[in-house]
């Protein structure tokens, strides 16, 4: 069993080439960069039962390689996650189910549910390879850097497919935060908690509930504050890309969940303190999604008004897909929670 600590950044397809003229791929390079096409086809049953479990099952076809993948669900926040992942060389690409009673859960592990497994939906992507590498304060550091580029099927239905993944090979977390804030702050991102195996179960039907945050106290003011924080960048990025798509919902619950973020950040007096930067931040994306949200209060505007003002809105938010304000946000807050679950780890 291996464990994969990963940090996945979404991007548009029209800036995928300016990924590769990033300054820091040269800089950092240890190896000579590689190009490969990866044919991806993901399992399930025909009720989503791998799904349900929060596990993914694929073959992949690597050149003349086939590998069979079991993975289950990541643990993490702001695009990173940590999973466990067990890889098997195959000689064809069909599947050996023994290889997965072992490490399936065991409502899993029935036979003729194992029988049923069959085809769900398919990735194919051409996959660009970085190998990165240096010293930092922890020591030393290596990090893989792939751009995919292609698309997700299942069935007739098609998805785009761009994004950067940063896998920690050797050292800290933190690198990967390091590294992603330094590509955000060059190139408009968004930070990808979902994997493609979510993303695949969505084309092929699966419903996505949209996010939403609801406060609560842990007995504790100050976790409860931190655990509200991580709850809101949970959300708000996903609410953001819905509402950019025109849903009014997405937008209200975007605006809620920035207030609390803002309150949450401000409460705590480290956090206040130390991070002004972070917070004025915050200020300005919620002043931007004002602007397309808080005109409904005037609902006794003309309908005309009204239609201009949603209009314009939803074009100011459209154009946040070609700023890097997003992006650095969501890898900063993500970066403070890491640090502060590490402080905790080394107080306890």
């Amino acid at each position: 069993m291996g464990s994969e600590t990963e940090l996945k950044l979404g991007l548009l397809p029209e800036y995928s080439e300016e990924v590769t003229a990033l300054p820091l791929l040269e800089q950092l390079s240890y190896a000579e960069p590689e190009r490969r096409t990866l044919t991806n086809i993901y399992y399930d049953t025909s009720a989503q039962d791998l799904r349900r479990a929060r596990v993914a099952l694929r073959i992949r076809r690597d050149g003349e390689r086939y590998i069979q993948t079991l993975k289950s669900a990541g643990n993490g926040q702001a695009g990173l996650s940590v999973r466990n992942e067990w890889e098997w060389e195959r000689p064809e690409p069909s599947l050996d189910t023994d290889l997965l009673r072992e490490h399936l859960p065991p409502a899993l592990c029935d036979d003729s549910l194992l029988a049923s497994l069959q085809p769900a939906f398919e990735t194919d992507f051409e996959r660009h390879l970085w190998w990165l590498g240096g010293e930092s304060e922890e020591g030393a550091w290596q990090v893989e850097v792939a751009l995919d580029r292609g698309e997700i099927r299942a069935g007739e239905r098609r998805m785009p497919l761009c994004e950067l993944e940063l896998e920690l090979k050797s050292g800290q977390s933190d690198q990967l935060f390091h590294l992603a804030l330094e590509i955000a702050r060059q190139l408009p991102v968004q930070v990808c908690d979902a994997s493609k195996a979510q993303r695949g179960y969505e084309l092929a039907g699966a419903a996505a509930s949209l996010p939403s945050v609801a406060p609560g106290f842990d007995g504790d003011a100050t976790l409860s504050l931190v655990r509200l924080i991580g709850d809101c960048l949970r959300a708000w990025p996903v609410q953001l890309e819905a509402a950019m798509a025109g849903d009014e919902q997405a937008l209200q619950a975007l605006a809620r969940t920035l207030d609390l973020q803002l309150v949450a950040l401000e409460s705590l007096p480290e956090v206040a303190e130390h991070c002004q930067v972070l917070i004025s931040q915050y200020q300005r994306l919620r002043a931007d999604v004002a602007r397309a949200h808080d005109w409904r209060l005037l609902d006794c505007m003309p309908q005309a008004w009204q239609h201009t003002q949603r209009d314009a809105g939803l074009k100011l938010l459209q154009g946040l897909r070609h700023k890097t304000l997003p992006g650095q946000l969501a890898l900063a807050t993500g970066e403070l929670l890491w640090q502060i679950v590490d402080d905790e780890a080394v107080d306890g």
